[in-house]
């Protein structure tokens, strides 16, 4: 069977409009090739997980010199040096006295658990994320994806949570006409959200670093 015919029968794809028809063969640096022959620039950095670019030489030595090791051990059962090591690295970058680390198997975990770390030393338990945001599949992830086309027939979600407009002037819904206009009154409707959707008991405020990832 040709790929396009396994995925549109073994493979849910309704979470997305459509799909580029594009056969991905292999990818080097910033470009995926195709088994067409042609070649493209991967704009997408693989969904923001390749941002040191696809087969980089350290990155595959790294990880062929791991492997010859292990795989994969449990990091709270027993002392796996990498883990290890990995955490004093992030100890030694991160700002002010931010020292421990969890580390998690993908971004919606790691979103969860920060979430659930927020909650705990605030003692709050709501949450204000914003509009065209896309954070994981799991249900606290999804409870503050501020896009409906995500979330499609998996509510009710989490309750806690608000929504304030993102300061994206490609689709800012204010019809402004510059980005700082834009950022001023999705900053008015943020203090709005706080005040009158939320109890003010707000535990965090959440984001994405690139704003606008999450639509359609």
């Amino acid at each position: 069977m040709e790929t396009k015919e396994l995925y549109d029968e073994y493979m849910i794809t309704s979470m997305v409009a459509g799909f580029d028809p594009v056969e991905v063969e292999f990818a080097e640096g910033t470009r995926i090739h195709c088994k067409s022959g042609k070649s493209y620039l991967d704009c997408f950095s693989g969904i923001s997980v390749v941002n040191a670019g696809h087969r980089h030489p350290k990155v595959i030595a790294a990880a062929k010199e791991q492997l010859d090791k292990l795989v994969h051990c449990c990091t709270y059962v027993y002392y796996s040096p990498p883990a290890g090591r990995v955490a004093k690295a992030l100890a030694e970058i991160t700002p002010g006295s931010l020292q421990k680390s969890f580390l998690a198997n993908s971004g919606a975990e790691a979103i969860e658990g920060a979430m659930r770390l927020a909650k705990h030393y605030t003692g709050r338990n709501e949450f204000v994320a914003l509009t065209h945001s896309f954070h994981g599949r799991t249900y606290a992830t999804l409870s503050i994806t501020g896009n409906s086309g995500r979330k499609k027939q998996g509510g009710p979600f989490m309750p806690g949570v608000t929504f304030a407009p993102a300061p994206y002037k490609y689709r800012c819904p204010f019809g402004s006409e510059t980005d700082e206009e834009c950022a001023e009154r999705s900053a008015d409707q943020l203090a709005h959200a706080i005040k009158y959707m939320s109890s003010d008991n707000v535990a965090a405020f959440i984001a994405e670093p690139v704003l606008g990832e999450g639509p359609p």
